[in-house]
């Protein structure tokens, strides 16, 4: 191969190396409950006796640094039961006085497609938690937090280096202290005004999805038992303008596997705060479908009345 060739390669090779070098840097250094969950089991793993999984909503309710037991929340956002069961069988090893497993099932739960092969917060999980998800042999690249998803990694490294904006207060258990400015804030809590706006809600029955959804979960539920781990299964408070639109169907269904689990196992309790309108009001929540900081402590309280009423 001729040299000349060769060093055309490396002109054109090295600088994007070095690109995605300092994108991957930056992106490390930015604002994240991974590094501080990262953080809290490496220094406090054998003292761990909750773990909180989820998704996004979970992750918005629960402050772990309210609970009188050594917790951990490790919900995020677009997280699903198959890669909570993984998350879960990864730590456990981890975690040896773990007695308490806290679960979601929100409203579509069930009918909503689990997390594929590829899904994107998979080097997340093995940077930061040495969790291998990737159903697979890891490689370097699996690693690399920026190539997991670089539009929007882009668009936080702008809005953070160059914009400086929505700042992040993650506390030692990575809870974002710091998050109220979403849609309700930024509607300065106008109810009215609030009633306008459409949001996001799975409105499409997925009778074939349930089926699948459901078996892995009855499997997960099993998994626990086994584990002699008590479970409590939470559904998050939701805005009131959320609760009519919610599709009979798709609701009555993930209550029937409600009653079914509460029939079959005598390890789990139930938080269920969905339709609470009463105890959060307009300005304990982020937008319809999650809590801001002051909501999340309110729910973070329920747990732990639940937690002190299993010992």
């Amino acid at each position: 191969m001729p040299k000349k060739f060769i060093t055309y390669l490396l002109l054109f090779f090295i600088p994007v190396v070095l690109g995605y070098a300092v994108m991957e840097y930056l992106t490390l250094n930015l604002p994240s409950g991974y590094k501080k969950n990262s953080a809290l089991l490496k220094a406090k793993a054998e003292t761990i006796e909750v773990l909180v999984l989820g998704s996004s909503q979970m992750k918005d309710a629960v402050n772990a640094a309210l609970l009188k037991q050594p917790a951990i929340n490790l919900a995020s956002g677009d997280q699903h039961h198959n890669t909570d069961f993984k998350l879960l069988q990864g730590v456990l090893p981890k975690l040896p006085n773990l007695k308490t497993v806290v679960l979601e099932v929100s409203y579509s739960h069930f009918e909503l497609p689990h997390n594929s092969k590829d899904f994107w917060k998979h080097p997340v999980y093995l940077k930061y938690y040495g969790v291998n998800c990737f159903e697979r042999n890891t490689y370097f690249k699996d690693r690399l937090i920026y190539l997991s998803l670089p539009p929007f990694y882009s668009e936080k490294i702008y809005d953070h280096y160059i914009e400086r904006k929505d700042p992040a207060g993650f506390n030692s258990f990575g809870f974002d202290t710091l998050n109220y400015s979403g849609l309700f804030m930024n509607l300065k809590y106008n109810e009215d005004e609030i009633a306008k706006k459409r949001f996001k809600i799975n409105l499409t029955p997925q009778p074939e999805i349930f089926a699948t959804n459901t078996s892995l979960f009855f499997d997960f539920l099993d998994y626990l038992k086994e584990r002699d781990l008590k479970v409590i299964i939470c559904t998050a408070p939701m805005y009131k303008s959320y609760l009519p639109v919610r599709v009979p169907e798709i609701l009555a269904r993930r209550d029937s596997i409600l009653q079914l689990v509460s029939n079959k196992y005598s390890n789990i309790e139930f938080l269920l705060y969905e339709e609470d309108t009463l105890g959060f009001k307009v300005k304990d929540y982020w937008n319809q479908s999650h809590l801001n900081p002051d909501g999340a402590q309110k729910f973070t309280q329920l747990l732990q009345k639940k937690l002190d009423s299993l010992n």
